[in-house]
Order: C-alpha cells, then sequence, then structure tokens
C-alpha cells in the first residue's frame, strides 16, 4: 500500500486553478510533459469553478462480492445547467474515475462552455467492474461500450425529469475518447441519442499498440536487470529523503512538481512511472474481474469468499506483475470464447482499434480529436493515421505528450471551439 499510494502522490498532481498571465505549454519532452502535466500557474482559469454533484445507480438484484460491498452502487457525477442546454457524457481514461483530477477539470470545460455534464467513470475502473458490467470482464471495447450505453440511458432517463436537455454529445481523454468515437459510431446505427459530437481526447488509435508500449516501460526492455518494484521503491526513499530534508508548509502540486523535477529523471525513470501507473489501473482491473467472475486467475478457490477484511496486498502485487498481453491471452481471450468459439485474437484486437471504424470516422464530420503528435502511446503510424482519417478535424498540438498539456489555456481554447462548431 506504501508504495502504491506513493506512486499515486508522484503522478497525480492534484488540479489547482489559480493560473497567471497565460505562458506557452512548458516542456517539449513528452515523457515528462505526461508526467508533469501543466504547472499550476499555467493552467487554465475558470471564470465561476463549480462543484459537481455525486450521484449513483444500482443495479437490484446484482450479485456483487462482500470484499466489494462497498462498490455495489455505480457512481457518477453531474454539472446541471440552470437553464435548458444540451448535455455532454465526459468518459474517463483507463482506470480513472468520474471525479479524478482531469475529470473535474473537463467536467468544468464543458460545464463552462454551456453544456449539462455527466462524468462517467472507465468501464477499466473497480466501480464500474463490480456495479454494473455485464460481463465482468473489462477491456474489451465491444463489452465496455455496451455497458457505457446502457448506463448512458438510465442516466438520460434520470435527468430528462430534472433539468431540460436540448441535444447530446460525448467527449473522452485516452481510453475513453476511444469508447467516445464507439459509441458515436454505434449511435449513427441505434440512433438512441443522436450524438451532435464527439470530441476525442489523447485516444489511442488501437488500444492493444497502445498498452504494449505501456508494458515495455516495467520489463527489461527498459529497464534492463533492475525490476519496476525495485525502481518503485528507489523513488520512494527519494521522496522519504525529499520530504523529511525539505520546507514543506503544503504537500500540494507546487511541492510536487518542484519535488519531481528536483530529482533531474532521464527519460527511462519517466517512463517507468508512466509504465507503473498504467501496471496499477490495469492491476485493479484485472483483480476486480477475477474476482467478480470467480475465475481463479488471481486468488485460487480456497481463498474464496474473499472479505471485506481479508488481506489483498499480496493479490495486488500478482495483479501488477501481469501484463495486458498475458490478460488478454489468459483471461479475456478464453473468457470470449467460452462465449463464442469462432472468436479470433486478431479479430480482438482489431475490434479495440479505430481502424475497425476507419471508413466511417473518415465520412463522419462530428466527431474529432484534440490531441498531441507526441503521444507518448501513440506511435508514428498512429498519428498518420488520425491526420488522414480525421484531416482538419484533428486538432494536434507539437507537444504535450499524453494529456500533459490538456489543462494548459491553449487546448482548453481547442476543446471549447470544437464542442461549439
Amino acid at each position: 500500500m506504501r508504495t502504491l499510494c506513493a506512486l499515486i502522490l508522484l503522478l497525480l498532481l492534484l488540479p489547482s486553478f489559480a493560473a497567471a498571465e497565460e505562458q506557452p505549454y512548458p516542456f517539449d519532452d513528452p515523457y515528462r510533459a505526461t508526467v508533469l502535466g501543466t504547472p499550476a500557474k499555467l493552467r487554465y482559469q475558470f471564470a465561476a469553478p463549480v462543484l459537481p454533484d455525486i450521484r449513483a445507480i444500482r443495479i437490484e438484484g446484482r450479485q456483487v462480492p462482500e470484499v466489494f460491498e462497498y462498490s455495489r452502487d455505480m457512481n457518477f457525477s453531474t454539472a446541471l445547467q440552470d437553464h435548458a442546454a444540451p448535455l455532454i457524457f465526459v468518459i474517463a481514461g483507463t482506470g480513472a474515475e468520474h471525479n479524478s483530477g482531469k475529470m473535474l477539470f473537463l467536467t468544468e470545460v464543458f460545464y463552462e462552455a454551456g453544456y449539462h455534464v455527466v462524468a462517467l467513470s472507465s468501464p477499466t475502473h473497480m466501480n464500474f467492474v463490480v456495479s454494473a458490467s455485464t460481463h465482468g470482464v473489462a477491456g474489451y471495447v465491444p463489452f465496455d461500450v455496451d455497458d457505457l450505453n446502457r448506463v448512458m440511458g438510465w442516466i438520460r432517463e434520470e435527468l430528462s425529469r430534472e433539468c431540460e436537455i436540448t441535444g447530446y454529445s460525448l467527449a473522452g481523454y485516452s481510453l475513453g475518447g476511444l469508447h467516445a468515437a464507439f459509441l458515436a459510431e454505434r449511435d449513427a446505427r441505434t440512433h438512441e441519442f443522436g450524438f451532435q459530437k464527439a470530441i476525442m481526447i489523447n485516444p489511442p488509435v488501437s488500444l492493444y499498440r497502445s498498452v504494449r508500449r505501456l508494458d515495455s516501460w516495467v520489463t527489461e526492455e527498459n529497464l534492463g536487470r533492475t525490476t519496476v518494484h525495485q525502481e518503485i521503491e528507489g523513488f520512494i526513499d527519494r521522496f522519504s529523503d525529499y520530504y523529511l530534508h525539505a520546507e514543506v508548509t503544503d504537500l500540494d502540486d507546487d511541492f510536487l512538481y518542484d519535488m519531481i523535477t528536483d530529482f533531474n529523471l532521464d527519460e527511462r525513470d519517466f517512463k517507468t512511472l508512466i509504465g507503473a501507473a498504467f501496471r496499477v489501473s490495469s492491476a485493479s482491473m484485472i483483480f476486480s474481474s477475477d474476482v467478480c467472475l470467480r475465475a481463479e486467475y488471481i486468488v485460487p478457490p480456497d481463498r474464496y469468499p474473499l472479505k471485506t477484511a481479508t488481506p489483498l496486498m499480496a493479490y495486488a502485487r500478482q495483479a501488477f506483475d501481469i501484463s495486458f498481453e498475458d490478460y488478454l491471452n489468459e483471461f479475456l481471450l478464453p473468457y470470449l470464447r467460452y462465449n463464442d468459439p469462432t472468436a479470433s485474437r486478431a479479430e480482438v484486437i482489431e475490434r479495440s482499434s479505430l481502424e475497425y471504424i476507419r471508413d466511417w470516422l473518415a465520412e463522419t464530420k462530428n466527431v474529432v480529436v484534440v490531441g498531441t503528435r507526441d503521444d507518448v502511446i501513440l506511435a508514428p503510424e498512429d498519428v498518420r493515421f488520425i491526420e488522414t482519417v480525421f484531416g482538419n478535424r484533428a486538432h494536434l498540438f507539437e507537444h504535450g505528450g499524453h494529456c500533459g498539456n490538456m489543462m494548459h489555456p491553449a487546448f482548453v481554447r481547442a476543446l471549447k471551439d470544437v464542442v461549439k462548431q
């Protein structure tokens, strides 16, 4: 727990909305940008900050393991205008919750742009897996999209009794951006919402290719003979020493920013932090699926049922060491083949890629991309795909890494421009 909490402190800089006169985005190194994000003093300043309401949906009769009893309700958040307005659903990235730092920021962006806002956790987040997943298996885009669409229908029905909704749009960052595209394509066939706009923020082109890049940074390919656990423990020791000798008035994002910059981390270090952060999210997803299905992938059969007081760190560490490639081959694909023996590995990978709906994306003018050319989850061919398929609907900044410049004023202006077009 010490390792995981400290890693989160290192990576997730809490949003502070005080901003000075606009300056250019400061980092041209994509890995540094991904970890450090936008320094607090350079972030977009909201004219009238809004505090979203946290809500919940409960599926009656749903079987929830005792260890996850606290997560029986599916949580989401809303920020509603006091007048008639369009509604935008915002979908979180891999493993992120509806009220994470990035999601709170995006909620304010779209609320300030005049929208009712509904913020949804990623279908890969533990709460969503436990409380709302139909199959209990996350990370397969068609299943994730079906679950999101169903949940969005319930929320629409609830909110339509509270406020006047004049239309619907979608947005999502990272994996949530990929989900937004597939939700829009589904809706073009079913006409359930009639989405006016779908905004993809720093999306992967291929989920499989992107997670393989992230996974490679916590393996020998990046670390050499050192294990990722040893690397993280080294970061923790440095953090502890820095904290003890620093004049700390508040453990805020300014302190964390100063600390990380003072460490003089190199590219290998930043890659390790990014890859480890992804593994934390992936481990939570895999453990949640394993327990909900009682699949015995991580937890042996003689350890069930897990109780609320059951120590879980041994399982968390084991899940952390599972790559997405292993999860695909050993868990997800066997599950899919159990339901459909004809399912192939190539097809599963393809159906979680924008390439699967390339023709539709190319001809659909209300789907746009806002991102960066140096996004660390994209290979050069992925950037070319985005530029070729979306043309002038791709708004790509030169620098910013993966979501690193999302809180910078220039990026916010681009989001507001595309949502109003």
